[in-house]
């Protein structure tokens, strides 16, 4: 398998990255079938995000990227970036969605070092080519989830919608389970579904709210010596939010199909609702690649990208509301189980 970041020029490299992203992280072309993710770093002398695909393999709960830079003798420049400033932002594929999440980047020493890169190697057999062709020792790069403290850095309500809860078999129903007026466990189940639906929304208006109060605060900062074009920790908020609305709406996309078949009343609703998902879908696209620009600048372009999707998420999410919570606080939530008939 080829390492992309070494061959491909600026522009084809920026073309994969926006394939990656349009196609809930699958790319064709030489790439095809590679476990590719995208890998955001701090450019160390710079300060600005640089986004680069990295071939990576699965270890445990972290994922493994590797230093190849196609057998050259030196660093891919994202190596220098993770020695400076180990944090980072992965997006990568989760069944037929793009997950992104804040990490911590750390390079593996020594024998663990050794044991891995030879495991790839076996696997993937350029990889073998790639450290026969240079003197230094290729680095392999642990990359670990992490939940950041603070409001630009913390872990966004991602995927975790009751609607999606529910339809995993998993109880979301803790904080209704001890209320006084809790019924029977049906009951408090069913109407937990419902409500923790609009929590749902609620954590993603606040998020949005902090995200747009931080792009117009930058914005109308006075332009100094210094002062980059986007904060990194500003673009981290961003694509966070991003990848949990995304995720949200992706859990939703998964339950729909069975309230439809229980609620044949509802499907002209469904349907607007998959429509509005594609439209804040391509939003969504829109502002990754806005994100990721070669000079990732134009606050102002991204605040009104920001604005205009708060426009439409506020309808999307009040119709949503108006028309469904009733429905979903009577409903059984094992009757919304992907697969159930």
């Amino acid at each position: 398998m080829t390492d992309p970041e070494r061959i491909q020029p600026g522009e084809f490299n920026r073309a994969i990255i926006a394939e990656f992203r349009a196609n809930g992280g699958e790319v064709g072309g030489m790439f095809e079938g590679a476990p590719l993710l995208l890998l955001t770093t701090v450019g160390a002398r710079t300060g600005r995000g640089h986004t680069v695909p990295v071939v990576y393999r699965r270890d445990g709960a972290r994922v493994l990227v590797f230093g190849s830079n196609a057998g050259a003798d030196i660093h891919p420049a994202w190596v220098h970036n993770v020695r400076a400033n180990p944090e980072v932002t992965v997006e990568i594929r989760a069944g037929d969605r793009i997950e992104t999440y804040a990490a911590d980047a750390r390079i593996l020493q020594g024998a663990e070092r050794d044991r891995h890169y030879a495991a790839q190697a076996s696997d993937d057999p350029a990889f073998a080519a790639y450290q026969a062709a240079t003197d230094r020792t290729i680095p392999v790069v642990a990359v670990e989830r992490v939940i950041r403290a603070g409001l630009g850095r913390r872990r966004f309500l991602a995927g975790v919608g009751v609607t999606a809860t529910a339809a995993a078999g998993v109880a979301g129903t803790t904080a209704l389970a001890g209320s006084p007026d809790a019924g029977a466990p049906g009951q408090q189940r069913a109407a937990a579904i419902g409500d923790h639906l609009r929590h749902v929304h609620a954590q993603l208006r606040r998020d949005l709210a902090a995200v747009r109060t931080g792009l117009e605060q930058h914005v109308r900062a006075p332009d100094g010596v210094g002062k980059p074009a986007l904060p990194q920790d500003l673009r981290t908020h961003c694509l966070a939010f991003c990848g949990a609305l995304g995720e949200h709406h992706t859990g939703e996309d998964g339950v729909f199909p069975a309230l439809a078949r229980l609620h044949p009343e509802l499907v002209p609703v469904i349907d607007r609702l998959n429509r509005e998902h594609g439209v804040v879908a391509g939003a969504l696209t829109e502002l990754r690649t806005l994100l990721d620009a070669a000079e990732p600048g134009d606050p102002a372009r991204l605040l009104a990208e920001f604005d205009r999707l708060a426009t439409e998420l506020e309808t999307h999410f009040t119709y949503e509301e108006n028309t469904l919570l009733d429905t979903l606080n009577a409903t059984d939530p094992a009757a919304l189980r992907p697969g159930q008939r």
